[in-house]
């Protein structure tokens, strides 16, 4: 048994066991992620229903890699709920905070953590709570035990947790990353949940795909030399037009 064409003693031996074990367990995570956000649909929904009618600025963040969720979901959250939203990364909520907060305007403030003990995190909160009158807080983690999750039993918050898989142990961002990024999707159209699920099984199905019958080529384009993987990657993948 192993992943991704490796040997869990492979894997071990190379410090890429739990990497490899998150990628792979991505699909499957997709349809649990989908499962979570239906399970909570009734607590995210009352929650939202009292902000949305305000006209509320969404402003979507994290830190690190966890901006680059904002950043693909800024437009598909827009087009979703007609709000106005900005995808804003942590440091810059952090450095320029009046730039960014309205104080007269209602904003909910929607941020992204795997871990949710980054610094950066926590001080959005607190931030946002001193330089928004009507601010509130919708936090999407994979980390029950973390500071943002813990902080998200205020009056004005809602916790979304991520399914435990979510929780990714290694240093890159697999399962965390896309979890998070689907789980906002659904949020931003949550009374069209039910007709994403034939779309969810059919990415779980491609990705099982990829997985299983193309990680060798995948391997293989790994293993070239930066020039040639750029070159075959301007290409069909796989010989697939």
């Amino acid at each position: 048994m192993g992943y991704l064409t490796y040997s869990i003693d492979q894997l071990k031996g190379l410090n890429g066991f739990s990497t490899a074990k998150e990628i792979s367990g991505q699909p499957d995570l997709w349809i649990s992620t989908y499962n979570s956000i239906l399970q909570l649909r009734g607590t995210i929904q009352k929650f939202l229903d009292r902000i949305f009618p305000q006209k509320p600025d969404i402003i979507l963040t994290g830190a690190g890699s966890s901006a680059f969720i904002g950043t693909a979901l800024q437009g598909p959250f827009q087009m979703n709920t007609g709000l106005n939203t900005k995808a804003i990364p942590t440091t810059l909520l952090l450095s320029h905070p009046e730039q960014y907060f309205r104080k007269d305007i209602p904003t909910l403030l929607i941020s992204f953590a795997r871990s949710g003990n980054s610094p950066e995190s926590v001080a959005a909160m607190d931030l946002g709570d001193t330089f928004s009158q009507n601010i509130f807080h919708l936090n999407i983690t994979c980390n029950a035990e973390g500071e943002l999750a813990k902080r998200s039993h205020a009056e004005n918050a809602c916790l979304v947790l991520m399914p435990e898989g979510a929780n990714d142990k290694s240093l890159a961002m697999t399962g965390s990353f896309t979890a998070m990024l689907l789980a906002g999707s659904l949020i931003s159209q949550l009374n069209n949940i039910q007709a994403c699920k034939p779309q969810i099984e059919a990415l779980k199905k491609y990705g099982d795909l990829i997985i299983d019958q193309y990680a060798t080529q995948l391997k293989d384009i790994a293993d070239l030399d930066f020039k040639r993987a750029v070159f075959l990657g301007s290409g069909p993948l796989f010989g697939i037009a």
